[in-house]
């Protein structure tokens, strides 16, 4: 497969594409265009950016018959190359988009390249049709403009961006030569690379090696909010802003994407659930294992910076809280599991769906791993910890080119924990029991404890609501179950307009704080609709807010244990 892409009139957004076939061995062929990418399980149906779609042989055109709506028939008797050729829309910017302006030409080929299954495996080269002055920045090399990969997988993991105003730089970690590619424009501190290459040794000590002989961080710095990283084998496209925020409010963010997304070189690109090796492109791959995929790399990500050195104890206390904070909010822990919700990423993406129905790979995954952290730390006298595990399953797997299960993941767990750990995963991974009391022996272990404060916001603290102000519209996006709020009849997108009488104006906290200590009465907006309701007393505090805290005598062992995982000793913090 021989594929060109094209930078031409910038301006339209419509990138010229053009994908040549042989096809003399074969009478019928079908043409099909991916309907995910890797990185992010839920399906995106490219196709629906196409513009064009023709196919020729030589000068003659071929007839195509479209058999879905990603996919095309091709009678190949009597030919013997095919050249399809069709325009792609790139008007979206993120970690995981296609983008063309007057500044650049950024491509995730997975978005874009249409494929004959069959082929798959076979090498594929591309050529970019770039001005001269544009340099390209991407996991592959280029020569003159064109590379050569071994096969479609390497070529559509290998996302590239053509500008002739990239930002360059490098360094080396443990004989691994890494790059930075940053478009946009940034002014960057002589922090970056220290802090990137601590976590980066960290990480490859970790594991023992490098999965690739040379890594590249492509950065899309935007004048805009934003904050999204995809991973790729020997790259990850991180997209960050605004560019003024960068070495400032967002330093942390941009440490935070950039350590987990090395992560992912390991876990996720080398080490792969069985059902995403190999990737199939033209549907779903469905998975329970987001927990380890995601869930262990959020963990992870966050813990490397905090064990290098990169930042401090509150920062990964503030960071550990918030994991926790969004757990405990989230009445759909309930209801489905975090297997669960790692299956249905297919169904309902990565937004929060109907109310209270599922959770987050990443934020259960991550606290579920630090649990089995904690355990395996202190049945090993602090020996072993979850990073033997996702050492061993590299090893064991990645390395042999193959993918695990779900119970290899667990056998590895419990060889170091040196457990049955069969109702753990039955009851927290599979099921929807409390995370509450593991969770508190979790940080026990480590000599820390939880304790909750009530919430500032008096409207969630004595009603049970959360809410969102916009153009002056206070509205109700979240409602505590069995609270105030809930017991009154008040529903989620109703707009609060008075306390008691008296008029919301961005200030529906402040009322609800001055009437506490008597009857409520909200007037609100239902749809167009006036309705009052009657918010009864409880007695009882919603929302509450999760903080960490030092046990009062740790043992030696927990001393020890906190010292290691952390890096910080425990009378220190």
């Amino acid at each position: 497969m021989k594929y060109t892409i094209s930078y031409e009139n910038p301006n339209t957004q419509y990138i010229p594409i053009k994908a040549e076939f042989d096809v003399k061995k074969s009478k019928k062929v079908l043409l099909q265009f991916p309907v995910w990418r890797p990185g992010r399980y839920e399906r995106s149906d490219f196709v629906k950016n196409i513009h064009g779609f023709n196919i020729l042989s030589g000068k003659d055109k071929v007839a195509f018959k479209k058999v879905s709506k990603d996919c095309w028939e091709v009678n190949c008797e009597g030919i013997d190359h095919l050249e399809v050729s069709y325009k792609y829309y790139a008007a979206e910017l993120n970690a995981g988009s296609c983008y063309m302006d007057n500044k650049q030409l950024y491509i995730n080929q997975v978005n874009c390249l249409v494929y004959i299954i069959e082929q798959m495996d076979q090498p594929c080269s591309l050529e970019l049709d770039i001005p001269e002055n544009f340099k390209i920045a991407c996991g592959v090399k280029f020569e003159k403009n064109k590379a050569t990969f071994t096969d479609f997988h390497e070529l559509v993991d290998s996302p590239f961006i053509a500008s002739p105003s990239l930002h360059h730089l490098q360094f080396s970690c443990k004989n691994i030569l890494f790059h930075l590619w940053f478009q946009g424009d940034v002014k960057l501190d002589d922090k970056v690379i220290p802090d990137i290459e601590r976590y980066t040794e960290s990480q490859i000590e970790k594991f023992g090696e490098f999965p690739v002989e040379e890594y590249h961080y492509l950065y899309q710095i935007l004048d805009i909010r934003a904050y999204h990283g995809v991973e790729h084998q020997t790259s990850t496209v991180i997209s960050l802003g605004p560019t003024y925020d960068l070495m400032s409010k967002l330093y942390d963010d941009f440490l935070g994407v950039s350590s987990h997304e090395l992560y992912h070189t390991w876990n996720v690109k080398a080490l792969r659930p069985v059902e995403w090796f190999p990737y199939d492109y033209s549907k779903e791959n469905y998975s329970v294992l987001g927990y380890v995929a995601e869930g262990v790399t959020t963990y992870m990500g966050d813990l490397f910076l905090a064990e290098s050195g990169v930042k401090d104890w509150d920062w990964y206390k503030g960071e550990f809280e918030n994991l926790m904070q969004r757990h405990f909010d989230n009445f759909g822990r309930f209801n489905y599991s975090v297997a669960e919700s790692s299956f249905d990423t297919w169904l309902d993406g990565y937004v929060a769906g109907v109310p209270n129905r599922k959770v987050s790979i990443y934020n259960e995954g991550a606290l579920l791993a630090f649990m089995l952290d904690a355990l395996i730390r202190t049945n090993s006298n602090n020996k072993a910890s979850l990073h033997d595990v996702m050492r061993e399953l590299y090893q064991n797997f990645a390395k042999k080119e193959k993918g695990y299960t779900a119970e290899d993941f667990q056998g590895i767990v419990e060889k170091y924990a040196d457990d049955n750990l069969s109702d753990f995963f039955k009851n927290y991974y599979f099921g929807t029991h409390s995370f509450e009391p593991v969770l508190t022996k979790a940080l026990e272990q480590v000599g820390l404890k939880v304790e909750l404060r009530h919430n500032k916001s008096y409207a969630a603290q004595i009603l049970g609501i959360k809410y969102s102000v916009d153009n002056n519209r206070t509205t109700v996006q979240n409602i505590y179950p069995g609270s105030s709020a809930d017991l009154a009849g008040i529903m989620l997108g109703d707009d609060v307009m008075a306390v008691n009488g008296k008029t919301v104006n961005n200030d529906l906290d402040k009322w609800v704080e001055y009437y506490k200590d008597d009857q409520i009465e909200l007037i609100l907006n239902r749809s167009g609709r006036t309705v009052s309701i009657i918010c009864p007393h409880t007695n009882k505090s919603f929302y509450p807010i999760y903080k960490l805290e030092k046990t009062k005598a740790p043992s030696n062992l927990q001393k020890r244990i906190f010292k290691k995982w952390i890096g910080t000793d425990w009378e220190e913090i």
